[in-house]
């Protein structure tokens, strides 16, 4: 019936603080009757919903963006409208519309605004961070807790009547602004100290490990808190109702099959069975989690969440700019690689494994310089000098190389210094195979060991294209100076030795033709 829309445009705004004066004409904004926790307060908006879309398709919508287009200001647009009954209600119950929807903007926006002052004050939280084991008791956690089953209850009016206006998407869009920019100015300090003071203790590979686990863990309790505000309560209610009661039915099965044991059944098979069937609880929570967030739409709570991850490639780039160590950098790749596997199991931490990524990404473009700076240096500038060449000779098993000046520098009691202490007989025959073995490390070509060292450390830690790359400039270069060194030892021992030193590194070089 038309005249209950009539009826509710002029007994609702009392309700949300609403009074038209001059006929219409003028609105006056007081105190609304109604709060946003009544449980008639549904009832009230899609009652002022009916009464727009019921003015707007009669006529309302097109005859006021024509006067509102053609007049000359907003007194003669107001005083062409008043003329008109139905373009009169349906601004009537547009500015209703607008009443209601910012009750429930102050109970939600800018409730969790003022919670986060509040927080930040409380802990002075702009200028002392909170400590990382303390994170999840404090008040960051526990007052957001306390404000989200009420804004949850709000935020899911919203969302059902999400595809009737834009305003409440916009309100929606709002609401989720104002939370991911909360929570992101309470740990954003928190986060990069804490970062900082992993590497200060641990060194680059351990603060990448332990930032890592910490990255995964915060984006876990930040997904369940943004449910609490965000997510579809009753489904999750549903799910765990359902999982309590499947757990009640394994523990009465369990209970039946070891009364059966006792009476010599096959109770072993049965226990068995139901045993594995009943997940953990932790796996629940993750797959609850997950299915919540891919239901979503979430994407400013990702760029949350990303702004969060970021820290570790802020904190790990700048101490990657100061290692030159091949292993080091290696180790760095390997441990964020096995971090961004477990990251990337489930949707709710995918931001951190977007993180472990990009820093990934930078710890192998600094591997790739320093290998590349090493292949430059002790291969493709190499210069050999008469020592390297000294072949066959380097071959002799009583082979030594020539000493520098200041080898035989003495002890303060006049032996020499390799002589000053006494090794046990273990020590000797360990020191004896850890001889033998740099003997024959030794004995090759100093461009082929470079070689084999680096390519040896990176190929497991790069991607396959850039490591054939550089393996293949670095397999032409060792070539190019062996064929060189081969040709100098043509002129000085002759042929034979000088096809033997060819033969001995290409065998040597076996194992780098193995990662073409």
């Amino acid at each position: 019936m038309p005249l209950r829309h009539y009826d509710a445009v002029d007994r609702i705004g009392v309700l949300v603080g609403v009074l038209f004066k001059d006929g219409g004409r003028t609105v006056v904004r007081g105190l609304a009757r109604i709060k946003v926790d009544n449980e008639d307060f549904p009832d009230v908006l899609d009652e002022i919903d009916a009464a727009v879309e019921y003015f707007g398709s009669n006529g309302g919508r097109e005859a006021l963006a024509t006067i509102e287009r053609d007049a000359r200001s907003k007194r003669e647009a107001a005083d062409e409208a008043f003329q008109s009954g139905t373009v009169q209600y349906y601004k009537r119950a547009l500015t209703l519309h607008e009443a209601a929807l910012y009750l429930i903007r102050e109970a939600v926006a800018d409730r969790i605004n003022q919670t986060t002052k509040d927080v930040s004050d409380a802990l002075n939280l702009r200028k002392v961070p909170i400590a990382a084991d303390k994170l999840e008791a404090s008040l960051v956690y526990t007052r957001f807790h306390g404000i989200s089953s009420r804004s949850n209850t709000l935020i899911g009016v919203v969302k059902a009547r999400a595809d009737r206006t834009e305003q409440y998407q916009d309100l929606l869009t709002m609401c989720r602004n104002a939370y991911c920019g909360a929570r992101e100015s309470l740990l954003r300090l928190t986060v990069r100290s804490h970062m900082d003071k992993l590497r200060e203790r641990h060194g680059l590979v351990g603060m990448t490990r332990l930032a890592s686990v910490f990255l995964i863990r915060l984006c876990t309790i930040e997904t369940s808190l943004y449910l609490d505000f965000f997510g579809d309560r009753d489904k999750m209610e549903q799910r765990k109702k359902g999982r309590e009661t499947s757990r009640g039915r394994d523990q009465d099965g369990k209970s039946d099959t070891e009364d059966e044991e006792d009476e010599g059944g096959k109770a072993n098979a049965t226990v068995a069975g139901k045993k594995t069937s009943a997940p953990p609880n932790a796996s629940d929570q993750a797959v609850t989690l997950a299915s919540q967030v891919m239901a979503e739409d979430n994407a400013e709570f990702q760029q949350l969440l990303a702004s969060l991850c970021s820290a570790l490639h802020r904190t790990v780039r700048r101490g990657l700019v100061s290692i030159h160590d091949l292993d080091t950098l290696c180790q760095v790749v390997s441990v964020l690689r096995e971090e961004r596997s477990l990251a990337s199991t489930s949707p709710t931490t995918m931001a951190a494994a977007k993180a472990i990524s990009a820093v990934i990404v930078d710890a192998q473009e600094r591997l790739i310089f320093c290998a590349n700076a090493a292949l430059t240096k002790e291969v493709v500038r190499f210069k050999p000098t008469p020592i390297d060449l000294d072949y066959p000779n380097r071959l002799m098993p009583g082979y030594k190389k020539p000493e520098p000046p200041n080898a035989n520098v003495k002890s303060e009691d006049g032996t020499p210094a390799e002589e000053g202490a006494e090794s046990s007989p273990v020590e000797e025959i360990e020191d004896d195979a850890v001889k033998a073995q740099l003997r024959v490390y030794e004995s090759w070509f100093p461009p082929m060991r470079s070689v084999l060292r680096v390519l040896s450390k990176i190929f497991r830690v790069v991607e396959p294209r850039v490591f054939e790359d550089i393996a293949l400039q670095s397999v032409s270069s060792c070539t190019r100076s062996l064929k060189d060194g081969s040709a100098y030892i043509l002129n000085k021992s002759g042929v034979v030795h000088a096809d033997l030193f060819l033969v001995k590194h290409l065998l040597v070089g076996e194992g780098v033709f193995c990662f073409m």
